[in-house]
């Protein structure tokens, strides 16, 4: 198996600050021309509940640009990086893997959840796939390390 790099998805962050940014500038410049003036804004709690939420959203997008989180798929490991370390587990520590069902059969994107139940680990590791660029592949890729464990024991 080749090396492959499943990146952490970006679009949803960017687009809901973009949706908030658009809806923010219409309601300042709509409130602002038929109210009083722009100085009624600073009484109006829509006016600071978006303000938050615009900036909560900002802190994801630089926070998750900062972290950066990926899986790396290898011949016999996989590897969760991000910016301040990585993680690698073995093919051979992986006891069990679990996919979640498809909760619709037309739907385009996957909303299946992998789970790894690992030897030295009590808890088992969560995987969202569609948190993930290409999260088809990466459901793919981990059915056939599902395939190999069951079919051999390491």
């Amino acid at each position: 198996m080749q090396e492959k790099i499943h990146r952490h998805r970006m679009d949803f962050y960017y687009q809901s600050l973009v949706i908030y940014l658009l809806f923010f500038a219409a309601y300042v410049l709509i409130r602002g021309t038929v109210g009083e003036s722009f100085k009624a804004l600073y009484n109006d709690p829509i006016f600071y509940i978006l303000i938050l939420f615009i900036i909560i959203f900002l802190f994801l997008v630089v926070l998750n640009i900062i972290r950066s989180p990926m899986i790396i798929l290898k011949s016999d490991r996989i590897t969760f990086r991000n910016r301040f370390g990585e993680r690698e587990v073995l093919f051979s520590d992986i006891l069990t893997v679990k996919i979640g069902r498809r909760r619709k059969r037309e739907e385009e994107m996957t909303y299946r959840i992998i789970k790894l139940k690992l030897k030295n680990r009590r808890k088992q590791l969560r995987i969202r796939a569609n948190d993930f660029e290409r999260g088809g592949e990466l459901i793919n890729e981990f059915l056939k390390i599902k395939q190999h464990s069951q079919g051999e024991k390491f």
